[in-house]
């Protein structure tokens, strides 16, 4: 059945999402800073989506895409009884979207990477199977959504700081230098998700992160060429801070706060 569904922000995920919800008989709209202008998505026509710089009309669900330091803003443009957010870290608020979608601006096209799982990890018993439906987008519900939720955390850990640092794409993690530097990451950080609960094989996420194309750039790679601010206290910083109340040491994540 149709939905009205609002999206707020319209990077990268935030385009690509609204193309693929319209074009499956949604009702879409976005709540932006700007004019998006035409959304561009690899291998589709240009289609535009009402845009509104305030919360918009209301809708019956809100996807929540902008960087985790926008949310003070953001979600005050929320105007739905439901809200699912697709951003990194481990606090999200509402229906969290776990999203290994790897998305890239060249001109004025979007370019999509396959994904080496589905593309959104969702808590079970949630509606938005039934917003996905019709649409190319692959999703998983975990039983298990703590252990997904840190998986997906290191994965982001790993990936978005050494690919911002490196200024190259993924394929970093394949040279023993960055691949050292991996593991001791993961060393360190996987203790920190067994004290919070979460079950984490981190040779899987190290599998993962290898099974992507080369050339794949993180979203921390693409917004520090583009000088915008990064999410690193979303990210490594935040296991600092677990760290420090769990009492266990992070100098490989301190080192990236500083360096990032």
């Amino acid at each position: 059945m149709p939905q009205r569904i609002a999206i707020i922000g319209a990077g990268n995920l935030g385009s690509w999402l609204a193309v693929h919800l319209a074009r499956a008989g949604h009702t879409v709209h976005l709540c932006t800073r700007r004019d998006p202008g035409p959304l561009h998505i690899e291998g589709l026509p240009p289609l535009i989506v009402p845009h509104y710089l305030d919360a918009g009309p209301s809708a019956d669900l809100a996807f929540l895409t902008t960087k985790t330091y926008d949310n003070p803003s953001a979600l005050l443009r929320v105007n739905a009884p439901v809200l699912a957010t697709i951003q990194n870290g481990l606090s999200q608020p509402g229906i969290p979207v776990l999203s290994y979608v790897y998305i890239e601006q060249q001109g004025s096209i979007r370019h999509t990477f396959p994904p080496p799982r589905p593309h959104f990890t969702i808590p079970p018993g949630t509606p938005l199977p039934n917003v996905f439906r019709d649409t190319p987008i692959e999703w998983i519900e975990a039983t298990d959504f703590l252990s997904a939720a840190w998986r997906k955390m290191l994965h982001n850990c790993i990936s978005n700081p050494l690919t911002a640092i490196a200024g190259r794409g993924l394929e970093i993690l394949r040279e023993p230098f960055y691949n050292n530097w991996a593991k001791r990451l993961l060393a360190e950080s996987l203790p920190l998700a067994a004290a919070a609960g979460a079950q984490v094989d981190g040779e899987e996420i190290l599998a993962t992160l290898a099974s992507y194309p080369p050339g794949t750039r993180t979203s921390m790679l693409q917004d520090r060429l583009s000088g915008k601010p990064l999410e690193i206290a979303t990210l490594n910083g935040h296991l600092v801070e677990l760290g420090r109340r769990f009492g266990l040491p992070t100098p490989v994540n301190e080192d990236l706060v500083t360096m990032l």
